[in-house]
């Protein structure tokens, strides 16, 4: 799966030389980026919560959990630019990475778009797919790339099935059914391949 990041690396790039080079004129630092992402995911949240009284608001929802995804990425390209990189400010952006992303599960479930078991699988299964990456650098096992569901595979696919929501009732649920598979399915891709790694480093 490594084409995959080579890929997502490229789109990235691609569609942020242009933004990183302004935030650099204008003084803007990668903090400044990963706490306007998390804002933007709470508000995303709250939206999602009374999407239960208009449909249409799920379109908004989405586009901003999407903005905020983007956002997120931008901050550690940010940081390679201005060689900000920090061990704290990586642990900053993986926390609320996941405040943020927790939220938004959390009001898509209350807005009723999903049913609880879904809402509930969906969301622990993604946090496990992250839990995996984090435990597995911490053992020198890169895993960036390894699995079908990563983070912005998830982002991606609730804002898609967000924007299709008021035309197609039950899609958002539809998605958290086969984000959830996927997800099962990517940790235990990179639970074999983490065991695999460790297993011949120990030979």
């Amino acid at each position: 799966m490594r084409w995959k990041r080579e890929l997502e690396n490229r789109i990235l790039t691609r569609l942020s030389n242009d933004l990183i080079d302004v935030f650099l004129y204008t003084g803007i630092k990668p903090i400044h980026l990963t706490i306007t992402s998390l804002l933007l995911a709470f508000t995303s949240s709250f939206i999602y919560y009374f999407s239960r009284d208009s449909v249409y608001l799920y379109f908004i929802a989405g586009a901003l959990f999407l903005l905020s995804g983007f956002l997120d990425a931008l901050d550690g390209a940010l940081a390679r630019r201005k060689n900000m990189e920090s061990k704290s400010g990586a642990f900053l952006d993986s926390i609320l990475d996941k405040i943020g992303e927790s939220a938004i599960f959390i009001g898509i479930i209350a807005s009723g778009a999903v049913t609880a078991l879904w809402g509930s699988l969906a969301l622990s299964s993604s946090i496990l797919v992250s839990y995996t990456r984090s435990r597995a650098e911490s053992l020198g096992v890169d895993l960036k790339g390894i699995g079908l569901m990563e983070r912005a595979e998830r982002i991606i696919l609730i804002s898609i099935a967000s924007f299709l929501e008021p035309f197609f009732e039950g899609i958002i649920n539809l998605a958290m059914i086969l984000l959830t598979i996927l997800s099962l399915s990517t940790l235990i891709h990179r639970i074999l391949y983490v065991n695999k790694i460790l297993s011949h480093k120990l030979s």
